[in-house]
């Protein structure tokens, strides 16, 4: 516990305050380099412990925080779950530059529990579950082939697959991603993918997606496994 100490002019009536302040920031999470989102956040979840959870009395939805606390996760792990609004845990982390990759694994959801973000940047939190109207794929010219083949083809914003990180003319990254082109629902045939880039300047503030192309999914060779 840091030990308080004063000056002789702090008036008397700001001491509590003054203390307070102190335990505050010397118990603040420190990560490397100053950013909010490092190694030290990662967290494994005890399956054993979470299926007991489950299935005892309390909601679901507090088993996270609850296991969390009871395993005593790190001040960063536990920051990071307030931040997803307790519903999610850093399973992995991975340092990339000015703005890094992280793996979020949400137990409860029923399809895609492990979402990719990019961390550090601003803002902090940028998940790779991307909005329905935030790329268009029409313009790309393998689009009206892929359509005639899959009429229900449709981006699938979510699942996406993390391929490589471009450094940008200008010093930024380049994040690419691969989302899944499907015909019409999650459990459809998978027409192909979309490769999209999630870009940020080199002073870690997000610009948003950015199409490089779709490719059709390759026919399986006879023999292959």
């Amino acid at each position: 516990m840091p030990v308080c100490r004063t000056r002789r002019f702090l008036p008397l009536a700001l001491l509590p305050v003054f203390c307070l302040l102190t335990v505050a920031v010397a118990l603040r999470p420190a990560t490397a380099g100053g950013k909010p989102f490092g190694p030290a956040a990662v967290w494994s979840l005890p399956e054993s412990a979470w299926r007991a959870c489950l299935e005892s009395t309390p909601p679901a939805a507090d088993c996270l925080s609850r296991l969390m606390g009871e395993t005593k996760a790190s001040p960063e792990a536990l920051a990071v779950n307030r931040r997803l609004d307790g519903d999610a845990f850093m399973s992995a982390f991975h340092a990339m530059g000015r703005v890094d990759l992280a793996t979020m694994t949400f137990p409860l959801r029923a399809n895609t529990n492990q979402v990719l973000f990019l961390v550090n940047g601003s803002p902090e939190l940028v998940s790779t579950e991307l909005p329905e109207a935030g790329v268009t794929i029409e313009a790309d010219p393998a689009y009206a082939g892929l359509k005639q083949a899959f009429p229900e083809m449709a981006l699938w914003t979510t699942n996406a697959d993390f391929l490589r990180m471009e450094h940008l003319p200008d010093g930024g990254q380049g994040f690419v991603f691969a989302y899944p082109l499907l015909n019409g629902c999650h459990a459809c045939p998978l027409a192909g993918h979309a490769l999209i880039a999630l870009d940020f300047g080199p002073d870690g503030v997000y610009r948003g997606p950015r199409l490089l192309r779709l490719e059709p999914v390759r026919p399986e060779k006879n023999g292959d496994n």
